[in-house]
């Protein structure tokens, strides 16, 4: 994103949790998440539970890649665990990443540019052997599938693998445990039903998104989102 924005911060954008990490090379004036000014050309973003809100002010020019989920442990080189819910300048949490080494590269460049240099240097790090995934794999896509309402043990069972060695597996690739992932899909097909036409009442939404009891859909929307599901309506509608 490349603007001259205004001296005061714009409306928050919302930036919600899907399981994917990434990193973000700023040119420019800091960028606001939640509030919190952040001056680094190379901020990691590690996978988050709830949404984080982005104000954009001063001189704005930055570029940022997201990995999908299961993929950005070739950018941290570590168990996305261990940045979970993280945010910081690349030195805070990897000394030797690249990155702002590379940021300085990108800064002279046009857009078009900046954007075939970044899918160099990320191909080389997807290329890299960092083990067998297919027990993740198998299990993130069926998650994905049925919008986090999968029944967790029964997978598990049809898999022939421990709860317990899958949140090993989750823990190592994703960051979220296979059920709090399972809780941002659901949230994410909500947001997606609000979006599409609004729904005609909450114990409708609630139902659609895989939920039996509106009062524990209403709390955990609130607890990803920091909305209930009715001002996120609200503010849709008034966007």
């Amino acid at each position: 994103m490349q603007a001259p924005a205004g001296p005061h911060p714009t409306q928050a954008e919302f930036m919600h949790p899907e399981g994917g990490c990434g990193v973000i090379f700023n040119f420019a004036d800091a960028l606001l998440f939640d509030g919190q000014p952040y001056h680094s050309p190379c901020l990691l973003t590690g996978p988050t539970r709830q949404t984080t809100r982005l104000h954009l002010t001063g001189q704005v020019d930055a570029l940022g890649v997201r990995f999908n989920p299961g993929k950005g442990m070739a950018l941290f080189g570590l168990p996305l665990s261990d940045v979970l819910d993280i945010q910081a300048s690349a030195l805070d949490i990897i000394p030797s990443f690249p990155g702002l080494a590379l940021a300085e590269r990108l800064a002279p460049l046009s857009i078009a540019q900046r954007i075939k240099r970044l899918d160099q240097e990320l191909l080389h790090l997807l290329s890299m052997d960092l083990g067998a995934q297919q027990a993740f794999t198998y299990a993130l896509t069926r998650i994905q599938q049925s919008n986090g309402s999968q029944n967790i043990q029964a997978m598990t069972q049809d898999m022939n693998i421990s709860q317990r060695q899958l949140e090993r597996q989750f823990g190592r690739w994703l960051g979220l445990s296979p059920k709090q992932y399972s809780k941002l899909q659901r949230i994410q097909l909500a947001r997606q039903l609000i979006k599409a036409a609004g729904p005609a009442s909450l114990t409708e939404l609630a139902l659609q998104a895989g939920y039996y009891d509106q009062a524990h859909f209403i709390h955990e929307f609130k607890q990803v989102v920091g909305l209930t599901p009715g001002q996120y309506l609200k503010r849709k509608r008034n966007a």
